[in-house]
């Protein structure tokens, strides 16, 4: 690239940086600049370059316009198989995608949103084939908003080194040499419908045909919506998809407190959204709440009603007291004559904690256990068991409920810091360091370091996220 277009290319890279946090090297300016081009077709007359579209991103269409840039910018970010667990989950799911279609007759469909070069598009052919679905009873779209993208899937070939990600078996199975390295196999295409660019916020959406999808894969894509948009866009989701379909989202892509329609599952270790097989009522989130104006009075000469038991956060209020001046064995007691009255997630999870703090490693993990029976989507419950698994040092169950945790709510600056702690339990200095980076990062994002207070009380964890933050920036240096 000469010189005159590499100036406003590495401006636009700055504002992408000042706006996004998205850091683009100067390696990487030809695909900013090719997705610069991709929008510049698209925008309106009168934006002919660079420095135009510059002056675009900072008016006042600018937040538009940069919803619709960001996911060309980052279509590099893509592999085969990326993400394995979720290519399990989907051959675990593909039989009874099958015997569902088959009894509506018609086929399994599967559309890959965003689908960048086209690496998923044949992974999701390559895990149907490996679960035995025959190439005439499924069918595979792939789209994405950037058209050079979409050129390079359609061709299918790939330089070797992509295929790193493939194993070794499938990929002498379903590639061809090529030229400049391995093509996509005629055999693997038939179960691929095709790839076409098409825009999330168009409109019109694709279909094979009736009635609706199996399984959308939108991954890496959602997060860089606002919120507005990204609800529209998931209503739409849920909308397509067939009753029972699913929905395969990123890993960092959480619909906790943004979206209620789907039902969060866990298949083969992958966290997948499904949505329900009849039509449910969405609660609203802005219920107003029951307000009793007037307390029953007693009839004349007849008994008072029985006295209420204390709100869950009377208690809490209480046990919290109690903790503060060292009274545990109270506070225990306390808690577990309020939870044997009815279930609360914040009680629960106090009492697990107290327990950790008792030495009495059976109840607080069967208390921790319980408090996921409850809500098992609740960030917190995974988060505070698995910070309490890291002292206990099941160092693999830990990372487990960390990971979980920040799929829910990836600004948890806690959660983190301790997978950080939890990889450098494992002696596994890269992955710690990351973890560390991203305690840092999440505590930029959101000073609070959470998106509300934490349920339950925890007197021996701090939980504001710049005290980890700081912790994160100080093991950062040590490593």
């Amino acid at each position: 690239m000469i010189g005159a277009e590499v100036e406003p290319v590495a401006a636009l890279a700055a504002l992408l940086h000042e706006r996004t946090g998205l850091a683009t090297r100067p390696d990487g300016y030809p695909a900013l600049r090719l997705a610069f081009l991709a929008r510049l077709a698209e925008v309106r007359p009168g934006v002919r370059d660079a420095a135009d579209y510059l002056d675009l991103l900072r008016s006042s269409e600018g937040d538009e316009e940069l919803r619709r840039l960001l996911p060309l910018v980052t279509v590099g970010k893509t592999s085969f198989f990326r993400d394995e667990r979720q290519f399990r989950a989907l051959e675990a799911l593909l039989p009874g995608m099958l015997e569902s279609a088959k009894k509506r007759g018609g086929r399994v469909s599967i559309w890959s949103a965003g689908c960048a070069t086209g690496e998923e598009v044949y992974s999701i052919a390559m895990s149907a084939a490996g679960a035995g679905v025959a190439p005439g009873d499924l069918s595979v779209l792939g789209t994405d908003v950037n058209p050079e993208a979409v050129a390079a899937a359609s061709r299918g070939v790939f330089e070797s080194r992509r295929l790193r990600d493939v194993p070794p078996a499938l990929a002498e199975r379903w590639f061809v040499p090529a030229p400049k390295g391995c093509a996509v196999s005629p055999e693997l295409r038939r179960w691929v419908a095709g790839v076409r660019t098409h825009n999330l916020v168009a409109p019109n959406w694709p279909r094979i045909g009736p009635p609706g999808w199996d399984a959308i894969f939108c991954r890496n894509v959602i997060i860089y919506f606002d919120t507005a948009t990204t609800q529209r866009l998931l209503a739409r989701f849920l909308e397509a998809l067939l009753p029972g379909g699913w929905l395969f989202l990123g890993y960092s892509e959480s619909l906790f407190r943004l979206f209620d329609g789907f039902e969060l599952t866990e298949v083969e270790g992958a966290f997948i959204y499904r949505k329900p097989l009849t039509a449910v009522q969405v609660p609203s989130r802005r219920a107003a709440p029951v307000v009793h104006l007037h307390a029953p009075r007693p009839e004349p000469g007849g008994e008072a009603p029985p006295e209420d038991p204390p709100a869950p956060q009377e208690v809490q209020d209480e046990v919290a007291a109690l903790l503060d001046r060292g009274c545990f064995v109270e506070a225990r007691e306390k808690l577990e004559h309020q939870l044997a009255r009815g279930e609360d997630l914040g009680l629960r999870l106090t009492l697990a904690n107290l327990y950790g703090m008792l030495r009495d490693p059976d109840r607080a993990r069967a208390s921790y256990l319980a408090a996921l029976g409850t809500e098992p989507l609740s960030a917190e419950a995974h988060l505070f068991f698995g910070v309490y698994l890291i002292a206990e040092g099941d160092l693999e169950a830990c990372a487990r409920e960390l990971a979980r945790a920040l799929f829910l709510d990836p600004d948890l600056a806690l959660a983190h810091y301790f997978l950080g702690k939890c990889r450098e339990a494992q002696k596994d200095a890269f992955r710690a360091r990351l973890c560390y980076k991203n305690a840092v990062d999440a505590w930029r994002r959101q000073p609070g370091g959470r998106r509300q207070g934490f349920l339950g009380h925890y007197p021996d964890l701090p939980d504001d996220g710049a005290s980890w933050a700081r912790a994160a920036e100080s093991a950062l240096a040590a490593l």
